[in-house]
Parts: structure tokens; C-alpha cells; sequence
């Protein structure tokens, strides 16, 4: 059974034991001190000076308050909500929390807090003993599961995106993943053929330097870690290796030195297949990162969407850490399927390549310009104030209307783009900086196409 399936178990068996009136007076009871307990999560949040680093005090009030009032009405009326739907909240809250980078410490703290004063209302109301023992016990398990599900979120998410830092972090460095399998695998050949001239000319195998020690060795405990998220193969490569070393080739070595010949043959074969295996598996998970190479989109050559977090985390650091402002421009080629319906998918691949170009020729060094999906591109414009990124803006949507796409020696094309601004406002998680950039795009659409919209 899957550990979110015991999860959702426990929450039905939680929301089943306490009787509905008691339910409904506990959701009442946090209904009427919403605000309070919000207010007090907070005060007890920033009162650790490691939140100021995550949280503007301007946020919280207008934003995460809010936020965290709705989540309690919507957690405590759980006993007749879909527990799979709660659950999925929980998890989406996580999600926040580590995408704004804010330690799960911070969060358990709060979350402490908010169970011991609802415990604590709880005794001043009219509630009997029997109830009030239910009433507490129902406030504990919620918030134990509901924390449960948050930090298993936070936990993946956070992981996640080490992994893609880590790789961005390789790839911006010129990784070339298509070199380093044929350096890797050429490495672990030269060792094989270190063992097979050994024993074709007779030389002591103790004189072969082990597999772990070899160039091919050395990669696998300290780079290949850093490469692939293939925790599994890797482990499997590393027995591989500890089985060569430590059992098959001192048993060679012993045959090599006056051991019957058919016992030698069967030791080697064992060594060409587990090396066999090795090879297979080192294939096995670079071929899972062949699409990341370069980090950019095939068609434009513009970053693909996968590091966008990695930058965003990235700017929300510096944007608190030394006030750097910074936008997000959303970016969508008008009318492209009447491109492509008019023109056929060539020319709209064409034009995709014209305006990736265009961003590119606009970019300063310090921006950022993503293939976000279909005709749809995203920019991050840092050190800029609000007037300073709306002429960024209006000045990508005038270049690509003036330019024009050469469709064949006869036909050109001109397009335009709609274009949504939002600007940072100290919210901790980047997805409400996309939100906010997406939907100012679509009032630049429904407006009338060809113009910038900033978001409120």
C-alpha cells in the first residue's frame, strides 16, 4: 500500500471518529478566530529573524493572512469535504513553502502555534467534557496529518529542485553529456583492457589499480552523483564495481597464480559480464538526459522551461536579500494558429525562430528569455523598476511588429505579440509571479492583441 493511500486511510479515520456536531463546532469555533489565529502564526513566524529572509511583513498582511484564514476553514470542515481533495491541498501548500524557500522549521513552528491555541479555544467553549475531549483529539490529528502531507511536499519539491539546480549548474557550464558518456565508457574499457593485457602477459593483476580507483571509479562516487537523478542505476553500478574489486578479481588473481585454467576462464567471463553490466546501465541513465543537453529548447534555442524555477529561486534570493526588483514578461505571438492553418507549421516553426531571435537581440546580459510552451515565451528582466520594465516590454512588442518573416523569396510575414508585465511585490512563491504575468497577458489578448498590460 502506497504511503498516500495510508495517508488519505488516516485522515478518513481521523474525520470518522469524531461526531458531526463536535466537527461542526470546531469549524464554527475557527470560522469566528480566523483572523486571530492567522494574525498570531504570523507574529510568531516573524519573530524568528530567519523569516524576514522569506517573508516582507507587506506580504503577509495582504496576501498570506488571507491565505492562511482560508486554509483553516477549508481543513477544519474536512468532515464533510473529499479527504482526497484536503489531502491534495495540504500537498499544494508544501508545494509554496518550498518554492518560496521557506524552511520547514519556520513552518512547524507556526503550525505548532495554530494547534495549541485552537486546543486552547476550545476549552472557553460550551463544549462538555466528552466533546471537548473529542474536539481536541479531532485538532491534533488534523494538523499532524495536514503537516505530514505539507513536509512530504516540501521534501520532494525541495529535492527536485536541487537536482535541476544542479544540472543547470552543468549545463551553463558546457556539459556535453553525448563527450562525457564516450569519455566514461572509453574509461571503463581502458581498465577491462588493463586486466586483459595483465593477463595476457603474465603480470601480477595485483598491479592492476582496482575499478574504484580508476578514473571510471573516481567519476562515479563524485561526479556522476551530480548528474543524474538515477539514484537506483547508480547504486547498481557501484555494486557492480564492489563486486569486481572485492570477489572477482581476487579470485582471478588467486586462479593467475597456479589455479586450475577452466576455474580462471569461468572467473573472467564473470568479469566481462559484470563489466557488460555496467556499461548497459552507465547507457541507461545517460540516455535519460540526453533531451537536458545544452538546456534549450531544440526549435528556438532559448531555455527550456525546466530551469525557470531555478532562475526564479535565484531572484527571489537576491530580490530579498539586496532588494533587486526584477518582472516577469509573459509573451504570446498573436493569432499563431491562423498562422499555421494559413501557412502550413514550417512557416510557424519560422516565426517562433524569428521572435526567439528577436528577444535574444533585446536580451542584456543579466536576462532571461524561456520557450514557456507552444507560442508562448517568458522573460525575466531583473534590476528594473516598474517604468523601466514597461519600456522593456514596449519596446520587444514594437521591434517584433516592425520586423518581418521571410515566408519565401516572394511572401514575408509580419507578426505581433501580446505581452503580460508583472512586476515582484515580495510574494515568496514565484508561481504567483507567472500567475499574475499570465493573466495580465490574456487582458493584452481580449484588449485587442499587439499591446503591453502590467498587472495590478
Amino acid at each position: 500500500m502506497s504511503t498516500e493511500t495510508d495517508t488519505l486511510l488516516d485522515w478518513k479515520e481521523v474525520v470518522k471518529a469524531v461526531p458531526s456536531p463536535v466537527a461542526d463546532a470546531v469549524a464554527g469555533m475557527v470560522r469566528r478566530h480566523s483572523a486571530e489565529l492567522a494574525r498570531g502564526f504570523y507574529e510568531v513566524m516573524m519573530a524568528d529573524a530567519e523569516a524576514t529572509q522569506f517573508l516582507s511583513h507587506e506580504a503577509v498582511q495582504t496576501r498570506l493572512k488571507p491565505s492562511i484564514q482560508r486554509w483553516m476553514e477549508m481543513l477544519f470542515t474536512g468532515h464533510t469535504s473529499d479527504t482526497v481533495a484536503l489531502a491534495a491541498l495540504q500537498r499544494q501548500v508544501g508545494d509554496v513553502h518550498a518554492r518560496a524557500q521557506i524552511p520547514v522549521g519556520l513552518v512547524s513552528r507556526g503550525m505548532r502555534y495554530l494547534k495549541r491555541r485552537v486546543q486552547s479555544l476550545l476549552v472557553e467553549t460550551e463544549l462538555d467534557r466528552e466533546d471537548l475531549v473529542n474536539a481536541v483529539g479531532y485538532v491534533g490529528g488534523l494538523m499532524d496529518l495536514a503537516f505530514s502531507e505539507m513536509s512530504s511536499a516540501y521534501v520532494r519539491v525541495h529535492e527536485q529542485g536541487a537536482r535541476t539546480d544542479e544540472t543547470f549548474r552543468l549545463v551553463t557550464a558546457g556539459q556535453n553529456l553525448a563527450l562525457e558518456r564516450h569519455k566514461q565508457l572509453g574509461a571503463l574499457t581502458d581498465w577491462e583492457n588493463s586486466v586483459l593485457r595483465a593477463l595476457a602477459t603474465g603480470a601480477p593483476l595485483d598491479l592492476v589499480a582496482s575499478l574504484r580507483a580508476s578514473p571510471f571509479g573516481l567519476w562515479v562516487q563524485h561526479k556522476a552523483p551530480l548528474m543524474f537523478e538515477a539514484a537506483t542505476e547508480l547504486h547498481t553500478i557501484g555494486e557492480q564495481i564492489r563486486r569486481l574489486d572485492h570477489t572477482l578479481m581476487p579470485l582471478l588473481a588467486s586462479n593467475q597464480a597456479g589455479g586450475p585454467l577452466q576455474e580462471s576462464s569461468s572467473v573472467l567471463r564473470d568479469v566481462l559480464a559484470s563489466l557488460e553490466e555496467t556499461r548497459f546501465v552507465l547507457n541507461t541513465v545517460f540516455d535519460r538526459l540526453v533531451d537536458l543537453e545544452g538546456g534549450r529548447d531544440v526549435l528556438t534555442q532559448l531555455y527550456n522551461r525546466r530551469f525557470l524555477s531555478t532562475i526564479l529561486r535565484r531572484e527571489l534570493e537576491l530580490a530579498r536579500g539586496h532588494h533587486n526588483p526584477f518582472a516577469v514578461l509573459m509573451i504570446d505571438v498573436d493569432h499563431f494558429k491562423r498562422v499555421n492553418d494559413t501557412h502550413g507549421h514550417e512557416t510557424g516553426d519560422r516565426v517562433l525562430q524569428h521572435v526567439a531571435v528577436m528577444l535574444q537581440r533585446l536580451a542584456r546580459a543579466s536576462d532571461f528569455f524561456f520557450r514557456y510552451g507552444g507560442e508562448e515565451f517568458l522573460a525575466v528582466i531583473n534590476e528594473v523598476t516598474a517604468t523601466q520594465a514597461m519600456a522593456v516590454a514596449e519596446k520587444i512588442r514594437a521591434r517584433i511588429e516592425q520586423s518581418a518573416v521571410s515566408v519565401s523569396e516572394q511572401v514575408s510575414l509580419r507578426v505581433t505579440v501580446s505581452i503580460g508585465l508583472a512586476l515582484h511585490d515580495g510574494h515568496p512563491d514565484y508561481r504567483h509571479l507567472i500567475n499574475r504575468a499570465d493573466q495580465a497577458m490574456y487582458l493584452a489578448k481580449r484588449g485587442g492583441r499587439n499591446r503591453v498590460v502590467v498587472s495590478p
